[in-house]
């Protein structure tokens, strides 16, 4: 792997744990060195909730944004910060451990000047800067996207200071004009800073403002940032301006002290301007990714970003592959290119599933190593459902795109937890199997209502909530929809959301709290999908219930002897949720499929 940050790290736990070889090497001498400098102000925006109310250790892991993943429940961020947003300087701490504790493997100080590939075997050479060799099968990346974005066609840049070196110190924007290129949370986090010292501070971009709220996209501009859309919205001379830099062939002119934007076709002394006069104008429109270590290799390219016209992120498939590159991987926050503004790919509290996805890709792939798996008896996956639903963190943080299998082999249900939508189509690879267009299998998702996170949306609407059982495929918020395929589903295309090809599906009510464990609006939908699908009788009672009949009955019923133990859909506090008995229930599927 290449570079020591989180993304890279994660993946070489996961690795270590299958007892594959890897090494890590990092051109610094400390791990997750971005975040020794970014974010600039030193304050992150990545959530550290430390209470929630459960001791479910799955369950919590919603809502820590910053740990890796590990089986040590202490090794947790947590324990490094009480802030709700941490100081940036923790998580290098909590880094070091991480990498201390699990003897993670890293060469420091080792920087990279040149990959040759092998066209025969298609073997790496990393060739270092001292002179060293190394030799390897498959190379991941994860490099991140650290170079800051430059505008193409607009002249006079030198004029322009860079978010990564323009200067904290408040007291040089003291009664300044300023002009911020961007409207993303690095532009934010800048204006928030010093926009009570200015005379005003201007925001540019091509497009409106983005806001987490509206979005539901943890990337757009977070509350903690956005202080200064007062001062503009309620008059005070701060401002949000549209233009696009690239484009409109935009010329920054500097004149004295002053600094103007005009058209590239205007006459340079003409006092009609678009903008300005500003003090200082600084570039905060965000970073790419960095292809040079990889120019060597053969059709190395950078991705192409329909969406936002940058090259953001590198090409590659939803098994973590260069397009273009055999062997060549992408792990951490570059991997966002599959799912960015689908999902959380592109930060901790989402890359760390994928990291260890892509560890279960190259174990099932190349070393024969079957993806993770648990079986479950028949009579009692409707509990196992009902419980993972309610503390699933990985399909949780990356909704949409990583999805809880279920195949049913005769009266056992075998679950393939965390699987890339991306790849459902190609299950068998993961499986170790040979591939077969049939397949009796459940897949669960989460997923928002469609039109609901969107720009200009009203997410504080009075009726955004639906509790309605008999309504829940309108459902806004994060809710479970299950899908029921007879054979492999279509492929599912990069930034896609759509699973396509499903027999049946079933959305499952949204709640407030996202405990989907409720007799009539979880429990007795889901138990009627299953058997319905399944053609079989899933009504069941509780361990608890079973318990009771063989200590009072001559013999047990038949359904305690075909169960195996149920378990209760929350573990916390000890709690018992009772599957609802469909007789009594009298709830007909073809009411609840949507």
């Amino acid at each position: 792997g290449i570079n020591a940050e989180y993304g890279g790290i994660q993946l070489a736990y996961y690795l270590q744990k299958s007892g594959l070889d890897y090494v890590i090497v990092e051109r610094n001498s400390i791990p997750g060195s971005f975040f020794g400098v970014y974010p600039r102000r030193r304050t992150l925006i990545s959530i550290n909730k430390r209470h929630t109310g459960e001791t479910n250790t799955e369950f919590n892991m919603r809502h820590d944004w910053n740990s890796l993943l590990s089986d040590d429940p202490e090794m947790v961020f947590k324990h490094y910060s009480k802030e709700m947003f941490p100081p940036a300087d923790t998580l290098l701490d909590y880094l070091r451990d991480y990498v201390d504790k699990f003897k993670i493997k890293i060469h420091y100080n080792t920087n990279i000047q040149q990959i040759v590939q092998d066209p025969d075997d298609n073997h790496f050479l990393l060739f270092t800067s001292s002179f060293d060799v190394y030799n390897c099968k498959y190379v991941v990346a994860s490099t991140g996207i650290s170079v800051l974005h430059q505008f193409r066609n607009s002249k006079g840049s030198e004029a322009v200071e860079g978010y990564d070196t323009v200067t904290h110190d408040t007291r040089h924007y003291e009664g300044k004009k300023v002009l911020i290129l961007g409207k993303g949370n690095s532009a934010f986090e800048t204006a928030d800073l010093i926009y009570g010292h200015t005379d005003f501070v201007h925001l540019l971009s091509r497009d409106r403002v983005k806001l987490s709220w509206n979005t539901h996209y943890v990337g757009d501009v977070r509350g903690v940032n956005n202080q200064i859309l007062d001062t503009y919205q309620l008059k005070s001379l701060d401002a949000l301006v549209e233009r696009d830099l690239d484009k409109d062939a935009i010329v920054f002119t500097k004149r004295g002290d002053k600094i103007f934007l005009r058209d590239s076709d205007q006459d340079p002394e003409s006092q009609d301007v678009l903008l300005g006069p500003y003090d200082k104008i600084i570039n905060c429109l965000g970073f790419n990714y960095d292809p040079s270590p990889f120019a060597n290799l053969t059709n190395t390219k950078k991705g192409e970003e329909k969406e936002e016209k940058t090259n953001k992120y590198p090409d590659m498939g939803w098994d973590f592959q260069s397009t273009s590159i055999n062997n060549l991987y992408y792990a951490g926050t570059i991997t966002h290119g599959l799912d960015k503004r689908v999902s959380s790919g592109g930060f901790i509290h989402g890359f760390r599933y994928s990291s260890r996805t892509l560890a279960w890709i190259l174990a099932a792939r190349n070393h024969a190593l079957r993806w993770p798996s648990e079986k479950v008896p028949l009579y009692g996956v409707v509990s196992f459902m009902m419980k993972r639903m309610n503390e699933m963190n990985g399909p949780y943080q990356m909704f949409y795109v990583l999805v809880d299998v279920y195949i049913r082999q005769g009266n056992t249900v075998e679950v393939f937890k965390d699987v890339p939508h991306g790849l459902l189509h190609r299950i068998h690879e993961l499986l170790a199997e040979p591939r077969d267009v049939s397949r009796d299998m459940v897949v669960v998702r989460l997923e928002y209502g469609a039109g609901y996170s969107r720009i200009g949306g009203d997410p504080f609407k009075i009726d955004r909530a639906e509790l309605d059982p008999y309504r829940a495929h309108t459902c806004n918020f994060i809710h479970p929809v299950l899908y029921h395929f007879t054979k492999l589903p279509h492929a599912v295309p990069i930034r896609g959301k759509a699973l396509k090809g499903a027999a049946r599906k079933i959305h499952l009510s949204e709640d407030l709290y996202t405990d989907f464990s409720t007799l009539t609006r979880h429990w007795a939908p889901l138990t009627n999908f299953i058997g319905t699908i399944w053609k079989e009788d899933m009504s069941h009672v509780t361990s608890e219930e079973c318990l009771y009949k063989h200590l009072t009955r001559d013999r047990q019923s038949e359904q305690c002897r075909r169960s195996a133990v149920i378990v209760s859909a929350k573990t916390s506090g000890g709690a018992i949720r009772k599957a609802p008995h469909l007789r009594n229930e009298q709830l007909l599927l073809h009411d609840l499929l949507s």
